[in-house]
């Protein structure tokens, strides 16, 4: 079966791939931002409190890398199959 599609419904389909990636990169993003101010604004006294802050800044840094590098490779890999698609390269 064979559909026509214009590039602009190209553009929204390849733009929609990489959400989910960004999704959790904008959650990961946030904890780090809030843990990271915890612990820069607040005297923890207690060492295990204080360690799992640290912990779950250093859980939220390594989930802001990997899903904001994902999210770049996923959008620049959509970007290429839509150009190669919009000059009728298979």
């Amino acid at each position: 079966m064979v559909h026509t599609v214009t590039g602009m419904e190209l553009d929204t389909i390849a733009s929609l791939s990489n959400s989910v990636h960004l999704t959790f990169f904008g959650i990961c993003l946030g904890a780090l931002v809030a843990f990271g101010i915890v612990l820069s604004t607040s005297q923890i006294t207690e060492p295990l409190t204080y360690s799992a802050y640290v912990s779950l800044l250093a859980v939220s840094l390594i989930g802001t890398s990997y899903f904001g590098l994902r999210g770049v490779i996923d959008y620049r890999e959509a970007r290429r199959k839509v150009n190669d698609l919009k000059l009728g390269k298979q």
